[in-house]
């Protein structure tokens, strides 16, 4: 079984979509991270009830994100 930082070390330059606690989900490219799965985004759109908008380079807080996954 992969652990989840080993995974995101993979991961990194990579595209991911992330969905948040708050319903929103993220599309961007993973430039870094640390142990806590804090994630740097770069290159992020964000997606809310159907309304998308870029936003850059973003850093979220691990304990915002309820999953990940590869583009």
């Amino acid at each position: 079984m992969a652990l989840p930082l080993d995974v995101l070390e993979k991961s990194v330059n990579r595209r991911l979509s992330l969905l948040l606690k708050d319903g929103r989900m993220m599309e961007g490219r993973l430039s870094g991270f640390d142990e806590y799965m804090n994630l740097v985004l770069e290159d992020v759109e964000e997606t809310k009830d159907d309304t998308k908008r870029r936003v850059g380079t973003i850093i979220l807080r691990g304990n915002n994100v309820v999953s990940i996954s590869l583009l």
